[in-house]
């Protein structure tokens, strides 16, 4: 019996035991003799306590107030104590290349008793020091490099919605061109050693000398004159130094947008290069013999290409919208995605109207265009001849008018591209005395752009502007107006005078008006 009640106790001091050491703590508050110093590093902040907080002797001696969050105090080994308010923030982490989050402290002012800045002073203005350090980490964003910036869009931005409408993604053609210029421009991979030299040379501009380039930037320190000292650097290639500024810009946006940097966005404020209207169309004469070479028996040894000349005439196609053309209608999405439009069913009858439709054209707007009757009897031409020669008999394989070939090798699943038209337009613009010179170099003048110029032009002269700006999926008449329309020379002494006669008659009106008045 005596045994059992040994026992017992025994296991109820272990049970004990363990129970003290599974049960949370139950803090004591601390009661503190009347001259009793402080090390404590959280406490109540009264008067009286903060009288008796001694600094340990460390340069950063803080403590934390047990009751009100996110303020605490410095104390200083000469005496004084200053309050601060600190929160935790995300930065970034240059190393890590990554946001990690981090304390800042936002200073307030010294604890006085006798001025007045006491410990009750602080409590009631801890709130509005707390909401200054967000405000002013959404200003600086100190430790953000353009260089992240610019890596987190090409890999992320690139990928996701257009900034612009957030409900389509970017075409896959134009976000490989947006990643390579930044990627040459910006990040320095894959360019020249000129292009990488030319960017990272001094170059002087408003008296500072600059030889940073932009990805070594950071974002909240790059400055309205770094960047015209960018655009001084591209001065000879004018247009290409746009295309960087304002993609930077849509790099920031973007970035200010998803949160990875809060700033101004700089680029906003320079001002770029004066775009280039090209205002030129083929003559008519020359306009008219191309299309007649298209259907005469050269079509034979170039039937594609031909094609594809008589398309942009006759219906006034972008080059990325013809070259993925398919003959007809994709049946799953992939195909789909991959291509730019198809041929109505029943494109070949030519006793009825016949369409092409572009599913996804620049505007983002599905277009149904009529197919001209010269283009449908090209067309139905070349589909005959896929069958009747050998040559140009393995793109029936291809669901594509115009496949893609290189050498000797057949890429029936691809459509063909600008590259591919390089040699053959030379060769038709050397043949129509239509190469000419500029800056000391012969070049092209007729190419995809100018025979997309001319049919606009045509259509205009025929049916008016409206139609046109229609024919070309315009949005407005305005761009039709600015970039496509080339009047003749008998159509400038026309407006000559019809605005000759209206201002006349204006100054009729208006001399009637004053006698009227007298």
């Amino acid at each position: 019996m005596q045994k059992e009640k040994t026992k017992m106790t025994i296991d109820d001091n272990e049970n004990k035991a363990v129970a003290a050491v599974a049960a949370p703590a139950i803090p004591q508050k601390r009661k503190y003799k009347r001259r009793e110093a402080i090390f404590e590093k959280r406490f109540s902040f009264t008067d009286e306590n903060m009288a008796r907080a001694v600094c340990d002797g460390k340069k950063y001696d803080r403590r934390f107030d047990s009751k009100i969050p996110g303020l605490c105090v410095h104390l200083r080994t000469s005496g004084s104590k200053i309050f601060y308010a600190y929160k935790s923030v995300n930065m970034y982490n240059k190393k890590k290349n990554k946001w990690a989050p981090n304390v800042i402290y936002k200073k307030m002012f010294q604890w006085a008793k006798n001025t007045g800045f006491r410990c009750e002073d602080a409590r009631d203005k801890v709130s509005d020091y707390l909401s200054k350090i967000t405000e002013s980490r959404t200003v600086s964003d100190d430790d953000v490099t353009i260089e992240y910036l610019v890596k987190k869009f090409i890999k992320t931005g690139l990928t996701g919605f257009t900034l612009r409408d957030e409900s389509r993604f970017y075409k896959p053609r134009v976000a490989e061109r947006y990643k390579k210029l930044l990627s040459s421009y910006v990040l320095f991979e894959g360019c020249t050693d000129f292009v990488k030299k030319k960017h990272t040379a001094p170059v002087e501009y408003q008296n500072t000398i600059y030889s940073k380039p932009f990805k070594s930037f950071k974002a909240s320190e790059l400055t309205k004159d770094a960047i015209e000292a960018f655009k001084f650097k591209m001065k000879d290639t004018p247009q290409v130094a746009n295309s960087v500024i304002a993609l930077l810009s849509v790099v920031y946006n973007w970035s200010k947008q998803n949160q990875l940097f809060k700033g101004d966005n700089p680029f906003l404020l320079v001002k770029r290069y004066s775009k280039v209207r090209v205002k030129a169309k083929l003559p008519d004469d020359k306009r008219d013999q191309i299309k007649d070479y298209c259907e005469s028996k050269a079509f034979d040894y170039n039937p594609h290409f031909l094609t594809l000349i008589a398309m942009v005439l006759y219906t006034g196609f972008r080059g990325e919208e013809m070259f993925g053309l398919r003959w007809q209608p994709p049946k799953t999405d992939d195909e789909k995605k991959n291509c730019s439009g198809w041929l109505e069913p029943g494109w070949d009858n030519e006793d009825e109207k016949s369409y092409i439709f572009l599913w996804d054209p620049k505007n983002r707007k599905e277009f149904r265009c009529f197919m001209r009757l010269p283009l449908k009897r090209l067309l139905i031409r070349l589909r005959k001849k896929l069958y009747n020669d050998q040559k140009v008999s393995w793109c029936l394989k291809s669901d594509y008018i115009f496949p893609k070939t290189r050498w000797k090798e057949n890429y029936p699943k691809e459509h063909t591209d600008a590259h591919a038209q390089t040699y053959p337009l030379r060769k038709l613009n050397e043949d129509f005395g239509l190469r000419v010179e500029k800056n000391g170099k012969l070049k092209n003048f007729f190419t995809l752009k100018i025979g997309r110029k001319t049919f606009g032009s045509q259509v205009a002269q025929e049916k008016g502007v409206e139609v046109a700006s229609r024919a070309l999926n315009h949005s407005d008449t305005q761009v039709t107006r600015d970039h496509y329309i080339v009047p003749e020379e008998k159509d400038l002494e026309f407006e000559f005078e019809d605005k000759k006669s209206n201002v006349e008659n204006i100054d009729k009106h208006r001399l009637e008006k004053v006698k009227k008045l007298k």
